[in-house]
């Protein structure tokens, strides 16, 4: 019989699994248990598990980080070791990282600063973000230079602007109200 991971199209990479690891229960936000970002969830046992996983939440369930996911990073990418949770949004064409806001500066640290500017130049070239959420700021990783976006609220938008010059392209990133009307332009 296929798991729920295998009817979902899920790969998890062989060897890896959430045993141990409950960062995700304290860096990501879950809208239905109305929980925060970078605090403990309540049905969290730390390091442990879940008290509700078999009830848990759709927005639970079908979260998985990149380091189950991807076979190209290290075990240093591992959330209970680094503090951070990689997300890739693919609505938004984005490569999200979430630190602790213990370790707010864990990922400029290596080997993660270099894989970090490493997909920032990725992203550039494919109309794609890289953001850090520094506890509860965004910080957003261009292959030049990171920008401090400050609090950025769910109902906001980061826009990235591609703007060539005399000695070529260079990305600027802002953010902005859904109803800005300068999105049109855009």
């Amino acid at each position: 019989m296929p798991t729920s991971d295998e009817q979902n199209d899920i790969t998890i990479v062989a060897g890896r699994s959430c045993a141990g690891c409950t960062m995700c229960c304290k860096l990501l936000s879950v809208e239905s248990l109305n929980k925060q970002r970078q605090q403990w969830c309540s049905q969290c046992d730390i390091g442990s598990r879940c008290r509700i996983y078999e009830s848990k939440p759709r927005e639970c369930s079908a979260f998985y980080c990149g380091y189950l996911l991807n076979e190209e990073l290290s075990e240093a990418w591992s959330p209970s070791h680094c503090r951070m949770v990689l997300d890739f949004e693919p609505h938004a064409n984005r490569i999200v990282v979430h630190v602790d806001s213990g370790r707010i500066d864990a990922w400029k640290r290596e080997p993660y600063y270099s894989e970090i500017q490493h997909w920032a130049v990725g992203a550039s070239q494919n109309q794609g973000q890289v953001i850090i959420w520094q506890g509860l700021d965004a910080v957003a990783v261009l292959p030049d230079r990171e920008i401090n976006l400050g609090r950025v609220r769910s109902d906001q938008l980061i826009i990235t602007n591609e703007k060539r010059t005399l000695t070529g392209i260079t990305f600027d990133v802002m953010v902005m109200e859904r109803n800005d009307p300068r999105l049109s332009e855009m």
